[in-house]
């Protein structure tokens, strides 16, 4: 794995942005995604069918769970920047697993010790 996809990234993609689209698509294999954005698209209000489609998609990464290490990484986190829990957890399991961050919020993760993408 070499990118964590931030959760604005896939809201892009489903929204039928074609770079968002085209760096998943190129870079399928070396993408991973946080249980987070996986529960953060997942909560968007969809129908039945289009809810089946995004998880149908979402299950095509591979997901990485929140553990203790990644907990600690948030506390550290907390301790240097004020940051919302869910970008902290997302930040800190691309710190755990040593992932570039791909994402359109670049502020919201300044300051944080991890490589960031721009991808918009």
């Amino acid at each position: 794995m070499k990118y964590l996809v931030d959760s604005n990234i896939i809201i892009y993609h489903l929204n039928g942005d074609v770079k968002a689209t085209d760096f998943l698509r190129n870079n399928h294999h070396q993408i991973a995604l946080s249980q987070i954005t996986y529960v953060e698209v997942l909560s968007f209000p969809y129908s039945a069918q289009e809810e089946d489609e995004v998880k149908q998609f979402l299950s095509t990464f591979m997901l990485l769970d929140i553990n203790n290490v990644i907990s600690d990484i948030a506390i550290d986190n907390r301790k240097v920047k004020r940051i919302k829990l869910p970008d902290n957890l997302i930040a800190s399991t691309a710190i755990a697993y040593g992932l570039t961050l791909v994402t359109h919020n670049i502020k919201d993760f300044a300051g944080l010790n991890l490589p960031l993408l721009d991808l918009l």
